[in-house]
């Protein structure tokens, strides 16, 4: 058991706690968003702390050109460039850079991004809005300076204190890990977790983190509450099993946290490949049983 546990540790100690799989977890996210802002207008009572009155007329015509961006990012591209050039603004620089990120040119859309969040005459809301998805774009693309410096300038504002100001702080969260600063990304995500209290991947990030900070305790309570908020959450399933085991509490309760990933992740997924190692590994590592009394 000692030569598992070894082995985890080893495995899991270099690990940033944004991996592949949960950077794809936060752009399901994003994209999300997106769908909901073709589907209504924001608005304060859905506590989104971002909204900004948009006039009926610019939320249809965004709608229709983020849609047009997920069926066809060139389409995206071609209506953003005639919005902007007549007067679509902030709201065209939105489009443009959604049309640009499902390209996958994430360096590009980060700049539109920016471009639209610095336009005069843009409200707070939008600014942040637009910050906040010019860093995100940032880190898609691996530029985690950019993305911390953008989600910086969305953080200046004066924002309430609300889910979509939560969901910024856990952004910024993960440009600080990749940029080194762990004491600054625990603070980001402690804003997130008061904010966004009934976020899973809030507290699986935070879980995650705890435990590459060492904090076990923290780490545990941090994934229990992650696993009562989203059950069946693969990614959510495998971070218990990895935390049980390093605390000590290894079978049977790290091993039903290893199944459950493996049973509920896609199949060929990294997490699922990672969850059916750690059983492995856990089945070598038992002790043999007892023999029997005859």
């Amino acid at each position: 058991m000692m030569l598992f546990l070894a082995a985890l540790a080893a495995a899991t100690a270099g690990q940033s706690p944004y991996t592949p799989e949960l950077e794809a977890l936060m752009r399901h996210r994003d994209e999300k968003r997106a769908a909901e802002t073709r589907n209504r207008i924001a608005n304060e009572q859905q506590g989104s702390g971002l909204a900004s009155v948009m006039p009926p007329a610019i939320a249809e015509r965004l709608s229709t050109c983020l849609t047009s961006a997920d069926l066809k990012p060139e389409t995206g591209l071609a209506d953003a460039a005639k919005w902007a050039s007549e007067g679509g603004g902030a709201y065209a620089a939105h489009c443009k850079g959604y049309s640009l990120g499902k390209a996958g040119r994430f360096a590009d859309a980060a700049a539109a991004f920016e471009s639209g969040a610095v336009l005069p005459n843009t409200d707070a809301a939008t600014q942040a809005r637009l910050w906040s998805q010019a860093g995100n774009a940032a880190l898609a693309g691996g530029d985690a300076a950019r993305a911390l410096a953008d989600l910086n300038h969305a953080l200046d504002k004066p924002l309430p204190a609300s889910l979509s100001t939560g969901e910024i702080h856990l952004d910024r969260a993960r440009a600080r890990v990749v940029n080194g600063d762990l004491k600054g990304a625990r603070s980001d995500i402690d804003q997130t977790l008061v904010m966004a209290p009934q976020d899973p991947l809030a507290w699986l990030l935070s879980a995650t983190l705890a435990r590459r900070m060492d904090d076990l305790p923290m780490a545990r309570a941090h994934i229990e509450q992650a696993a009562r908020l989203s059950r069946n959450d693969a990614d959510i399933a495998l971070e218990q099993g990895v935390i049980y085991a390093l605390s000590g509490d290894r079978d049977p309760a790290a091993k039903a946290a290893f199944q459950r990933a493996q049973d509920v992740a896609p199949k060929g997924s990294a997490v699922a490949g990672k969850a059916t190692t750690y059983l492995a590994q856990l089945a070598q590592a038992a002790p043999a049983p007892a023999p029997t009394p005859k």
